[in-house]
């Protein structure tokens, strides 16, 4: 009888273990969700602020836009080491490329320049952070992505210099620019470690 009683309290105590770390993985899924949200806006809301600072917000998040839509998740790029590095990093270069977007014209050099980096996005995309290698189907997948954000937004781009609104095009092409940048360490880290 003692016997069957530890038996009996063991199999309570095992589902009450169950029972807690079922409750622990939904905190942990909802900690993960609630994390890509901040994460997902926090380009906005960083580029926004840069663009307050040099007295344009509207040059800050019509540039991150394009970043920060499919292209962050799809195409790759590099990725800090630690936040504070990441922070700090995506401040420095936002704050260059929104204060370029400002003085910059619309003209062939841009236009080459943004073609340039969009045919770059279509043929290295996608890039594996460290954090995270993809299968095959997930390489497939944000390719196929990628490559439509591009077209999408030389479409967007067209219709914006037909349509005579400069500082939207230039935002937008700063902002494909930027990614294709961001992926240039990375593909020298890759290159670098072929034989």
């Amino acid at each position: 009888t003692y016997g069957c009683c530890i038996r009996e309290e063991q199999k309570l105590k095992i589902k009450g273990y169950d029972s807690l770390n079922k409750i622990n993985d939904e905190n942990r899924e909802d900690e993960k969700i609630t994390t890509a949200c901040i994460l997902s806006v926090s380009p906005l809301f960083l580029a926004g602020m840069i663009g307050f600072c040099l007295g344009s917000v509207k040059n800050g998040v019509i540039l991150i836009i394009p970043f920060m839509y499919d292209f962050e998740k799809t195409s790759g790029g590099y990725h800090a080491g630690n936040l504070n590095t990441c922070i700090g990093g995506s401040s420095i270069v936002l704050y260059l490329f929104i204060l370029l977007s400002m003085h910059a014209s619309c003209d062939w050099k841009l236009a080459i320049a943004t073609f340039c980096a969009s045919v770059s996005l279509i043929i290295f995309s996608p890039i594996e952070s460290i954090n995270r290698k993809l299968d095959a189907d997930e390489k497939k997948t944000y390719k196929r992505i990628t490559v439509l954000c591009v077209i999408f937004l030389g479409l967007i781009n067209t219709t914006l210099f037909l349509s005579g609104e400069y500082i939207y095009l230039i935002g937008f092409s700063y902002g494909i620019i930027l990614t294709a940048i961001l992926q240039i360490p990375c593909m020298i880290k890759k290159y670098r470690k072929r034989p």
